[in-house]
């Protein structure tokens, strides 16, 4: 009996063995009562191919059951637009997957200011290096005040990263101001002044002279050509015409240096003789 039992098992076996060698499924390619990757939501019966929707639908990567009981059919997976597989390039690093959208950064990449996470799904935002002071993203850093890290650039946000230091707050900036509002760096409205580091100096080579002065260095002086104006090189007034057209006017040199001039010459000439 127990003889007869063993050779019945093995007729049974290597009849199964040649039944499931000839099957009629797409060329051999599917297996006896195994679902098709070819024909989603189908098995493989004796007569070839057979509808399976519950069974084999979900089992080939890609596709959904549609509708429900007679009515449910196998299709092909979206997430509105997108086709299964497809990277959603406004909502980085979003995928979609049967159906679902699933982060998959690897694939799709990051948005700006972030980097791909160690994991390789997720997306981690971009520290800011405030010269060697690490700030995470989101976070004032502590080493400039007013700045702010935002994905990976430290930005003016004196609104919410307080300004200190003697800076003031102008807009989203801090910056140094002097006693008349100039920005540190910038001329003052008042020439030749030049805001530098919080004082009003001279910057006349930089920052000009008010009209009619010159610059002498860094500082403004009267101009030469202004104070010789209309007057004498030697000292004397302008002079003026009189009745008769001729020019007339009291000089240095014939009140002064004239009669200075005619005695030193006299002094000279009794000096040549004498010797």
């Amino acid at each position: 009996m127990r003889f007869l039992l063993l050779t019945v098992a093995a007729m049974l076996f290597l009849g199964g063995t040649v039944f499931a060698g000839t099957s009629p499924c797409e060329n051999g390619a599917t297996a006896y009562f195994a679902c098709s990757q070819k024909s989603p939501g189908y098995e493989c019966g004796p007569d070839g191919l057979r509808l399976n929707v519950a069974r084999c639908c979900t089992q080939v990567p890609g596709h959904v059951i549609s509708g429900t009981g007679d009515d449910a059919t196998c299709v092909a997976a979206k997430c509105g637009n997108l086709n299964n597989g497809d990277c959603d390039t406004n909502n980085k690093p979003k995928v979609c997957l049967n159906g679902a959208l699933v982060d998959n950064a690897t694939k799709c990449g990051c948005p700006t200011g972030t980097r791909i996470s160690a994991n390789g799904h997720s997306c981690d935002p971009i520290p800011c290096n405030d010269s060697g002071v690490m700030v995470n993203n989101g976070m004032c850093s502590g080493k400039t005040p007013g700045k702010k890290c935002v994905g990976g650039t430290l930005v003016d946000k004196a609104s919410e990263c307080p300004c200190s230091g003697g800076k003031t707050k102008v807009g989203e900036r801090c910056v140094l101001l002097c006693e008349d509002g100039t920005e540190d760096g910038a001329c003052s409205a008042t020439k030749p002044k030049k805001c530098t580091n919080g004082y009003l100096l001279d910057a006349a080579d930089s920052c000009g002279c008010p009209d009619g002065k010159n610059a002498v260095g860094k500082q403004c002086a009267d101009s030469v050509l202004g104070s010789l104006g209309s007057a004498n090189v030697l000292g004397g007034g302008a002079p003026t015409a009189n009745d008769t057209g001729t020019a007339t006017g009291a000089s240095s040199l014939s009140c002064c240096c004239l009669p200075t001039a005619l005695i030193a010459l006299a002094a000279g000439f009794v000096f040549v003789r004498k010797r």
